[in-house]
């Protein structure tokens, strides 16, 4: 399965419905996650449950878990993207953090090839 995702179209369409697409691009990359990590790590539906049930507290923490994920599977070790994630996520552009994030994976697959994008 491709999990290379269309950055400009899922920011467009985030914006556009209101950031309920965010929602759909939040599944694919758990997904993809679980499938780069070889591991059910991250589920969606706890992730959304328990962000209603915190009022989004766990939702900043989960984007923050993510960003470690992301460092684990591309071996990089800065801190600062996590902080960036939190910071976005606790303002409301966590989509923008998602945007960043699709891309560094994007970039990831490209140079290891793993999954070949659709053409």
């Amino acid at each position: 399965m491709d999990y290379r995702r269309n950055v400009a179209l899922d920011l467009i369409l985030t914006i556009l419905l209101c950031g309920l697409w965010n929602l759909v691009v939040q599944y694919q990359q758990c997904k993809m996650l679980n499938a780069l990590l070889k591991t059910e790590r991250f589920v969606y539906w706890k992730m959304g449950i328990f962000s209603l049930l915190t009022c989004g507290i766990y939702f900043i923490y989960y984007e923050y878990k993510k960003t470690l994920a992301l460092h684990e599977i591309i071996g990089k070790s800065d801190e600062s993207d996590c902080v960036l994630a939190v910071v976005l996520s606790i303002v409301g552009f966590n989509w923008i953090w998602d945007a960043i994030f699709q891309t560094k994976i994007n970039a990831y697959l490209d140079q290891k090839n793993e999954f070949k994008p659709n053409v």
